[in-house]
């Protein structure tokens, strides 16, 4: 079985498991492409102008499907990201390695979140600095 590894940034991950993320994030980035579509089309304000509590609780929907719309977009662009580090045009692949420390990101981490940019530790340390309003 190959093996990408780059001793530099102690990252192992087998051909098999690249592309089996590859195709785990392609798929991720076709639903949430069809999901942002389907957000667009969802947004019809009645002409109902007669009901101005309709109207208030069409606008609160509209304005969490922005909400969602741009979360959605935000994951498509790190699925992107995620996806030209497998395929670079450098040909040199640093999907896998953290963007912070610049070890190498857990399977476990990439089973769960194939489109991390950031190792277990980074983004703990990330979530808590968040937290502490930093």
């Amino acid at each position: 079985m190959r093996y990408l590894f780059n001793i530099r940034k102690n990252n192992m991950i087998t051909q098999q498991n690249l592309e089996k993320f590859k195709n785990k994030l392609e798929e991720e980035k076709r639903g949430l492409i069809s999901e942002i579509e389907r957000l667009k089309k969802i947004a019809d304000f009645g002409d109902d102008i007669d009901s101005l509590d309709e109207e208030a609780d069409e606008t609160e929907e509209y304005g969490n499907q922005l909400a969602v719309a741009q979360d959605l977009k935000n994951r498509l662009a790190d699925i992107d990201s995620a996806l030209l580090k497998i395929n670079p045009p450098s040909g040199k692949g640093e999907y896998g390695i953290c963007e912070k420390c610049k070890k190498g990101i857990s399977l476990e981490l990439l089973e769960v979140d194939p489109e991390s940019r950031l190792c277990k530790n980074c983004k703990r340390l990330s979530i808590n600095s968040k937290a502490a309003g930093k």
